[in-house]
């Protein structure tokens, strides 16, 4: 199954995969100058056509709430119904009113900032940086907040303050799993394998690191030997499949107006992580009686008969979903996987750049690309996909190293 990563155990594989993922960089400019505390900006094309009768009930019950009484409480609730939904652009609008009336009102809710800053996360790392070290002003004490910004800071190359906030996560969080393993992936972007290694170590101690984030550290550390790896981390087996999540209690509100498609969606992609390909189409089947247009849905359902050996059906499949949801960038990546399955690597190629056109941050199809150019040979190209990748995530080492390694191949310098 073709991995997104989760926004914070199985709670944030829900976020992750069925809302933040389909933010566009249009999102950031929907109504950016939108400034003046008023409701008036509710009025007109607000909402998207298309959206089901009972949601648009609901975004109408709640909107009406806020014409009432345009305060920071009913701006908060109609965002985080629209951010529940996918509707990023609107919750973006009304977390940036429910700030601003929170100011006016003389108690700023640093909950409101940071609510933005999750969903700018994905679409400008400088600007989300920025707003969580806004929330920090408000109210430094919160462990998620502090980890998700040094998360970011490392993410932008800013080594030195992502240590510090990470390390404040860290003794705030009482060493949460997460936050170890994300301190530790800093030491590795720098390097200090041997750091990377003692931090792992602590987290896996912890009985309540799942597989999850076990399976991540084994990643970081793949450039250690395994015959230095430490033996504790390389026995663990019997641990819970994830990793009980940091708690982030302002996202709360968000997760309690998700759709209950969301929630079958995570048992699905749990199941199908876990190998039960049968229970996991049961569970995608169930998606789409309940929502026939589930691009997603079906795209995954696709991707479990791909892992369950059944490689012709799934390509069947797939090819029918993207012609039936041309617009779709997740859609196409999951055909290049099964068409790359299959032996078909020019048809796999084809598809990824049909992703990456759609969506040119889609770091994950970027990288398959230049696996596939790698698989042809075709040098040319995996210098291209070097130079677009590494201005994707300038601050990757490992993926830094991989071009220098290229390079030096090439006799271009050494």
């Amino acid at each position: 199954m073709m991995s997104l990563r989760r926004f914070s155990g199985v709670r944030g594989g829900i976020l992750t995969g069925l809302v933040l993922v389909v933010i566009a960089s249009c999102v950031w400019n929907f109504r950016k100058s939108t400034t003046e505390d008023s409701a008036a900006v509710l009025d007109g094309g607000f909402f998207p056509s298309g959206l089901s009768a009972t949601l648009q009930e609901r975004l109408a019950e709640a909107a009406n709430r806020v014409r009432k009484a345009p305060v920071a409480g009913s701006w908060g609730t109609l965002g985080e119904l629209c951010m529940a939904h996918e509707l990023m652009p609107q919750a973006m609008i009304c977390f940036r009113q429910a700030a601003l009336s929170s100011a006016k009102a003389g108690r700023e809710n640093p909950k409101w900032i940071y609510l933005q800053a999750v969903i700018a996360e994905e679409v400008d790392l400088n600007e989300a940086v920025s707003l969580y070290k806004r929330v920090g002003l408000l109210d430094a004490s919160k462990a998620f907040v502090n980890y998700r910004l040094g998360r970011l800071l490392a993410r932008i190359g800013d080594f030195s303050e992502a240590e510090t906030t990470l390390k404040l996560a860290d003794q705030q969080g009482n060493s949460h799993p997460e936050i170890l393993l994300a301190r530790a992936q800093l030491r590795a972007m720098q390097n200090d394998l041997p750091g990377a290694e003692e931090l792992i170590e602590r987290a896996a101690a912890d009985e309540s690191c799942g597989l999850d984030l076990i399976a991540e550290a084994k990643r970081i550390l793949e450039r250690i030997p395994e015959a230095e790896q430490s033996a504790s981390l390389r026995n663990i087996t019997t641990r819970p499949p994830f990793t009980e999540p940091l708690s982030e209690p302002w996202l709360d509100g968000v997760v309690r107006k998700m759709p209950h498609t969301a929630r079958v969606a995570a048992q699905a992609g749990a199941q199908a992580t876990q190998q039960n390909f049968e229970v996991a189409i049961e569970l995608y089947d169930r998606l789409l009686q309940i929502d026939a247009r589930n691009s997603r849905a079906h795209s995954f359902r696709a991707m479990v008969l791909m892992n369950s050996g059944n490689t012709e059906q799934a390509l069947k499949e797939i090819q029918k979903i993207c012609a039936e949801f041309p617009n779709d960038a997740m859609a196409w990546s999951c055909r290049a996987a099964i068409e790359a399955r299959s032996g078909a690597i020019d048809a796999a190629i084809l598809s990824l750049n049909e992703a990456v056109r759609l969506k040119p941050d889609f770091v994950d199809a970027q990288m398959a690309l230049l696996m596939m150019y790698q698989e042809k040979n075709d040098t040319e190209h995996v210098q291209q996909q070097y130079h677009r990748l590494l201005e994707l995530s300038p601050a990757d080492q490992k993926l830094r190293s991989r071009y220098d390694t290229f390079q030096k191949d090439r006799g271009i310098y050494k």
